[in-house]
């Protein structure tokens, strides 16, 4: 069930990246750092778990988690790790800390990451959820809001 449910949190974690990417400017900052055609996988050590993007025209794109030669890999040590990162029962610096994440790559590569994922751990969980796995919960204006509706929409059920 913990395998399932990490599963389906990777498939939600990766539309909602590429979503966000598309219209939040802190996200777009970020990226504006990476070269165009880096590659990044999320995943799971000893498991088939992986998710990737590549960064094409400004905005993350889906990448097949087989492709070879990524610019940067964080890996979840367990799945147990992945499940409680997934479900706001741990957060990623406090796993980081505890060495049940590693990376792989170039490490201001992996900061950047994790600040995009920030933005979009922000804009999928209710700030309720988002206490619990972020330093500070930002305060939504109405447009930011808007935004949040369009992950749940278009994000999530369409992948933009």
């Amino acid at each position: 069930m913990k395998n399932l449910i990490t599963s389906a949190g990777f498939v939600i974690l990766q539309r909602a990246a590429i979503s966000v990417s598309h219209f939040n400017k802190d996200v777009k900052k970020e990226l504006d750092a990476w070269n165009e055609g880096f590659k990044v996988k999320l995943q799971v050590s000893n498991s088939p778990l992986a998710i990737a993007w590549i960064k094409k025209n400004g905005a993350l794109k889906s990448l097949p988690a087989d492709t070879k030669d990524f610019d940067l890999i964080v890996q979840f040590r367990t799945p147990d790790t992945a499940f409680r990162i997934i479900t706001t029962l741990s957060n990623v610096p406090k796993a980081f800390t505890q060495n049940r994440i590693q990376a792989f790559g170039h490490i201001p590569n992996s900061m950047i990451l994790i600040r995009i994922l920030n933005t979009v751990q922000a804009y999928l969980f209710p700030p309720f959820l988002s206490k619990r796995v972020l330093k500070r919960v930002p305060k939504f204006s109405f447009s930011q809001h808007m935004g949040r509706l369009r992950v749940y929409t278009a994000g999530l059920l369409f992948t933009w």
